[in-house]
């Protein structure tokens, strides 16, 4: 990725402790007011050692399966079977056989399930590897919303390494998120079973 100025570095969320540490430091606010019909995106905490980068530099067409917004238009792997929306999580790794969660916490306090929606709308759409190889070797978990407005309140995004198998570790992670016009990611590494990074927000 390259080099950030000045100012997209101080844009950039900076890590801090759930829970505790987070009450202790203060959580982090996005930077700069939500433009007219933007979500309204506050209290943005990251677990110990994530940063959420904001700044994004088009690296030309967009590409699949790497969850990332390669053209900075603000949608995440648009046209490769993965849904999109105004609330959108993408994780994406290349090592076919590693099991890894992207679990989403929508203020209703329900995790999005695979094709069943939450109370709050939230959806995951991909879950990968699956157990019949239905990913093609081409490992993306995707929630997003899927219907109605945005319900107001806390959001809690878990990306969690469930098995290794054969897989030599780390396994590096993608983690790309859509909060209405603002788009983070960051990339995650994991080394054991049940080892999580994490961030909330709240709308």
């Amino acid at each position: 990725m390259a080099a950030l100025g000045p100012a997209a570095r101080r844009a950039l969320a900076l890590p801090l402790v759930l829970g505790a540490a987070c009450a202790a430091a203060g959580c982090l606010e996005v930077p700069a007011g939500p433009a007219k019909g933007a979500l309204d995106v506050r209290d943005l905490a990251t677990s110990q050692g994530l940063k959420l980068e904001t700044a994004c530099t088009p690296s030309g067409a967009e590409l699949c399966f790497d969850a990332l917004d390669n053209n900075c238009n603000g949608v995440i792997d648009e046209g490769c079977g993965v849904h999109t929306g105004i609330l959108q999580f993408t994780i994406a790794w290349p090592e076919p056989t590693a099991d890894v969660d992207l679990n989403v916490n929508g203020p209703d306090g329900d995790v999005a399930r695979y094709d069943e929606p939450t109370p709050a709308g939230i959806l995951k759409d991909r879950d990968c590897p699956g157990a019949e190889d239905l990913c093609h070797r081409q490992n993306v978990e995707n929630v997003f919303l899927a219907s109605g407005a945005p319900k107001k309140g806390r959001y809690r995004v878990v990306v969690k390494l469930e098995d290794l198998r054969d897989a030599t570790p780390p396994i590096r992670v993608r983690l790309s998120a859509r909060i209405g016009q603002r788009a983070f990611t960051t990339l995650i590494e994991l080394t054991t079973r049940s080892e999580q990074r994490e961030f909330e927000f709240t709308l």
